[in-house]
């Protein structure tokens, strides 16, 4: 692949630093590299590197002399480079270009709707006209954009705001730290000279507010607290702008003199310059990104940022939150992290783990590579992916697993449409695939119609080869599409609840016209295939073949466990149809013959009304000792759960798989099972069966287990071998060969 990459606005700030960083990173790749640089650019750096870096004479004297120079000359330079792709990192590209071009949108900042509300309106009428010109041309020259990729879901929600066509073509990528950032072993303990030490990084821009952290310093050291605090914005940074010179006016105040500092930290020193800061303060009032913040993560600085919507985005938990523009509050907030040393912590713990998880500048690049790789390879089978009911239990476990190895296969262009309160439930950063985020408040039945709408006109405008719904139900109306059938309709019958009754029934229907509107479909297991017939005596003419579902290779486990204790252990989310009511009746019983037995119960109370009852009884019962929810454990807890059980009862009457009981035969827990449904299907000779609707049969099996240790050694060793027929790898591959038309 050939790249030629436009960075002609690699002037100043985050930039100048994104290029350099891209040029030094693909160096090393594979692929060959063509970058534009403006003639100032530090080119002496890269001599050595297999990249050919190339600057542009021209002097542009604003956004539309650029955007006509790319149009003409850019526009010739493409054509005789023979490149592939061109890549933009200048917010602007070529309308109709030669080859297809990505674009990166990191600085128009004129799309953001606080920026229009707070900052706008107090720039002179030239600086109005010039950010009404640049978002223009950013929009026009995006629809023109084989693909546009935003580093931030708020600046991508901007952009749809003025014109929601993007969605067709824009992704998110957040940026990541710097490379050449280097982490640092010194460490300032807090206010180790008696004086809080703050840093704000950034050079000057209209809405990045000085004057609040200068004017909440001033306040702090009035009332008795030594804050002294270091800006990196020089006074030539405002004579840029027209209406800057009262903020400049206002920073030099003598009043601040003793306690504010300006001046440029060299970026190559900022990460030493870090650790002689007690915390580190980003006041702006509108982002794209942020690099600075990111940054001051990874280097373990506590942050306390303006509370706007991008800044919760990047920074979570990782950060305090101010009002904005409002330097009373943050100097309240620089108080609140002064006093609690455990907040603190806990803030820095939080961004170090948010920097290494998800702003690394591998993750950045590769999904950058392969934004482009994707917008010249059109051989690819591009599948769209309706994740929007994933939400917990099976649905989450299958698409954690699925998603990257579908990512990782070549022959596949992988896109996913999840909501965006799905964010930290699923995979949402993987580098090789495209997300869609819908933006809207999710209910069941808005959920449920908006799917009907947006999934196929995304899958049309994407051109997708097909759709996948790993629910029970998706989109009717959709080319090629494909559904997993995960649910069990018969869950109907347990259900006593008009409410429950009416949710199943729903699903009933909505399972029927995806059946009959879908190309193909796939069940977990014979038992679902058999259930599915039976329920809707086979009105449905669309091929139902079975691909059961993997196990994570994390909870194989070749080696036995002697160091197991004698407590029970069930995971489930707890629904009506898990049966923990007659698990917890079956301890009551238990208890007689064994007095000290324990229960543990991994998973959220998602059924609050069944929660209820079930924690009535164990009061009634005084089972308290006896019984534990741990609700959701993380995958070390659970693996190690597993492997140290007694005994894994699950007692559930209606399954269509169980991914539990694949997780517990890797780890080789003895089983004892209810013999209903697709239990005996996927256990094999793995477990001891009981009746789940008979608590004495429940209470014989589990008493057998606990007093033969012979026969919890034997299943433990048959549930290894048999959790090595199930691989996420296998249904992998059986699934794409039912969706790309291989089999059935």
């Amino acid at each position: 692949m050939r790249i030629i990459v436009n960075a002609i606005s690699a002037n100043t700030g985050g930039i100048v630093t994104y290029t350099s960083n891209l040029i030094e990173y693909v160096s090393s790749s594979d692929i060959e590299t063509i970058v534009y640089v403006p003639e100032w650019f530090d080119r002496s750096q890269f001599g050595d590197l297999d990249v050919e870096v190339i600057s542009v004479k021209t002097k542009f004297f604003g956004p539309v002399h650029r955007f006509l120079w790319e149009q003409f000359v850019w526009r010739r330079i493409i054509k005789n480079s023979g490149a592939d792709v061109v890549f933009s990192s200048a917010n602007y590209g070529v309308l109709f270009p030669h080859v297809p071009q990505v674009l990166l949108v990191q600085g128009e900042i004129y799309l953001n709707p606080v920026y229009r509300e707070r900052v706008l309106p107090n720039l002179s009428w030239r600086e109005r006209v010039s950010a009404f010109l640049r978002r223009n041309l950013m929009l026009v020259s995006a629809r023109h954009s084989r693909a546009v990729i935003f580093p931030s879901q708020v600046a991508l929600d901007s952009a749809l705001d003025y014109d929601s066509r993007l969605a067709e073509n824009a992704s998110v990528n957040h940026l990541g730290v710097n490379p050449r950032f280097k982490k640092t072993d010194a460490t300032r303990r807090w206010c180790e000279d008696d004086t809080i030490r703050l840093l704000y990084v950034s050079v000057y821009y209209p809405h990045k507010d000085p004057c609040t952290l200068a004017d909440a310093t001033l306040h702090l050291n009035e009332s008795g607290t030594s804050v002294a605090t270091r800006i990196t914005m020089e006074a030539h940074d405002f004579e840029a702008w027209d209406t800057a010179k009262h903020e400049l006016e206002h920073l030099s105040d003598p009043k601040f003199s003793a306690y504010l500092k300006m001046g440029r930290i060299d970026h190559e020193e900022l990460s030493n310059a870090l650790a002689d800061y007690d915390a580190f303060v980003f006041p702006s009032m509108a982002e794209t990104f942020g690099f600075p913040m990111v940054e001051a993560m990874q280097a373990g600085i506590p942050l306390i940022v303006s509370d706007i919507p991008v800044h919760r985005e990047i920074c979570g938990d990782a950060a305090l939150y101010f009002n904005l523009a409002d330097s009373d509050d943050l100097a309240a907030r620089v108080l609140e992290l002064h006093g609690d040393a455990a907040l603190r912590t806990r803030i820095v713990n939080a961004g170090k783990r948010r920097a290494e998880d998800m702003y690394t500048w591998p993750n950045h690049v590769e999904g950058l590579l392969s934004v482009c790789r994707q917008t010249i390879d059109r051989d690819k089978f591009l599948i769209l992916i309706n994740a929007l009911h994933a939400r917990s239990g099976g649905g989450v476990t299958y698409l954690r697993n699925m998603l990257p190895l579908l990512a990782q296969d070549d022959q596949l262009d992988v896109h996913v449409c999840l909501h965006e309160d799905q964010r930290d439930i699923l995979p949402s950063t993987l580098p090789d695939v495209h997300y869609h985020f819908q933006k809207y408040t999710r209910g069941f039945w808005r959920v449920l119609m908006r799917e009907q709408v947006d999934i196929p006109l995304l899958a049309r405008h994407l051109g997708a080869n097909a759709t996948f719904s790993p629910a029970n139900y998706g989109p009717f109306l959709t080319r090629n599409h494909f559904v997993l059938v995960r649910n069990a309709i018969s869950v109907g019958f347990v259900e006593r609840r008009p409410i429950k009754l009416a949710y199943w029934m729903l699903l009933y229907l909505a399972t029927l016209t995806s059946l009959l509107t879908s190309k193909r479909a796939i069940a977990v297991s014979e038992y679902a295939k058999r259930g599915i017939e039976g329920a809707y005596w086979k009105l449905s003419t669309t091929p139902l073949i079975v691909v059961p579902h993997g196990v994570d290779e994390y909870f194989l486990d070749p080696h036995e466990n002697t160091s197991r204790e004698l407590f029970l252990l069930a995971v489930s989310d707890i629904y009506v149809q898990k049966n923990f009511l007659g698990l917890l009746r079956a301890i009551i019983e238990l208890r007689r013959q064994f007095p000290e037995i324990r229960l543990k119960i991994a998973g959220r109370p998602v059924d609050l009304e069944y929660f209820e009852v079930l924690k009535r009884l164990i009061a009634e019962a005084d089972l308290s000792s006896n019984v534990e929810f741990l609700g959701h454990v993380e995958t070390d807890e659970l693996r190690e759960l597993y492997r140290t059980c007694g005994v894994f009862v699950f007692p559930s009457t209606v399954e269509t798989f169980g991914n539990p009981l694949v997780e517990a035969m890797a780890c080789g827990a003895p089983i004892a099972s209810s013999n209903s449904a697709a239990m005996p299907e996927v256990l094999g000779d793995a477990a001891e069966f009981f009746d789940p609707n008979d608590v004495d049969d429940m209470c014989a099996t589990i008493s057998g287990l606990i007093s033969d240790q012979d026969q919890r050694e034997r299943l433990s060793a048959a549930a290894r071998d048999r959790a090595a027929r199930y691989s996420w790898q296998e249904t992998k591959r059986q699934t794409l060969e039912v969706i790309m038309g291989k089999t059935g």
